[in-house]
């Protein structure tokens, strides 16, 4: 799927594969640009100190000359895929989650699984621009090697302590930033970005891995309804919205999504990870009408 936007020039990319070969023709100002804007994005949404961020970039040099980035990478990869294997899916009531979204996971899986290249396939890239939205580095490797510092278990004496200490830290200033303020960081990176709609939906994916907590018992009507809502934003954006399309689900997110829980009968705003969840049903359920057509 391909819609151009007359109003910024911003062009939502096809898939995955294309987003990479933008970023691929970066030129060395474009890079310096988007790492500033990553982490003046990052400092204003959790208040993490920019100059920690800057420090943090700075330090991976150091692990870059021990040559030990690569197994730091290498680590903070398992763990990722442990944290979402690990994830709560959806509660839709007997222990079924609705079709649609096991479609979702494993459609995205199976997106992200071609390989680009001998180093770089789409789920490693779709990875890295992740953790250069969670924790400001636009780097590739810089962005994964403050992942793998942020997730991977620490050993005593570890070398690398103090920088573990502090990307976990700036992890955990996403945790404690407001819902609106979230999705609107969220909106603004899709935005710069142009990002395709397989890699938002990755995104979604590991949003809901990372930020988990505050559950809901929906119902599978529930669900479809709420998604059904997002895209419908989306679509609905297509021909009105001077701004790209995709990025209207995200503004919309950050009014909240209420939802009745099948169980207590209350009403409110559902968690983070619920609420990428239900994103991530959205846009596979766009991809998949834009492929039928």
């Amino acid at each position: 799927m391909r819609t151009f936007t007359p109003g910024d020039r911003l062009e939502e990319h096809a898939s995955t594969f294309d987003d990479h070969g933008q970023d691929r023709r970066k030129n060395a100002q474009d890079l310096e640009r988007e790492q500033h804007a990553s982490m003046r994005r990052v400092s204003q949404a959790t208040g993490a100190s920019a100059h920690e961020l800057q420090q943090l970039m700075q330090r991976l040099l150091d692990i870059d000359r021990s040559g030990s980035s690569a197994g730091i990478v290498a680590q903070g990869h398992i763990e990722a895929d442990r944290m979402q294997s690990g994830m709560s899916a959806l509660d839709l009531g007997d222990g079924n989650v609705a079709e649609q979204r096991g479609d979702a996971v494993q459609s995205i899986d199976f997106w992200l699984l071609e390989p680009l290249d001998p180093a770089h396939d789409k789920k490693w890239y779709a990875r890295w621009k992740f953790w250069s939205f969670i924790l400001g580095a636009a780097d590739a490797e810089a962005a994964l090697t403050l992942q793998g510092l942020a997730l991977r278990p620490t050993e005593p004496g570890d070398t690398h302590a103090d920088l573990v200490a502090k990307a976990r830290k700036v992890l955990e200033s996403w945790r404690r930033t407001s819902e609106p303020l979230f999705w609107s960081a969220v909106e603004c990176y899709v935005r710069q970005q142009s990002f395709s709609l397989e890699t938002q939906a990755y995104l979604m994916h590991c949003i809901a891995s990372v930020f988990t907590g505050d559950p809901m018992k929906l119902s599978n009507a529930q669900s479809e309804q709420l998604a059904a809502v997002l895209a419908d934003t989306y679509c609905d954006a297509l021909g009105t919205s001077a701004s790209m399309p995709s990025a209207d689900i995200y503004r919309r997110l950050a009014q909240g999504l209420e939802a009745t829980d099948r169980e207590t009968g209350l009403t409110r705003t559902l968690g983070r990870s619920d609420t990428a969840q239900i994103a991530m049903t959205a846009l596979f359920s766009v991809i998949e009408f834009s492929r039928l057509r």
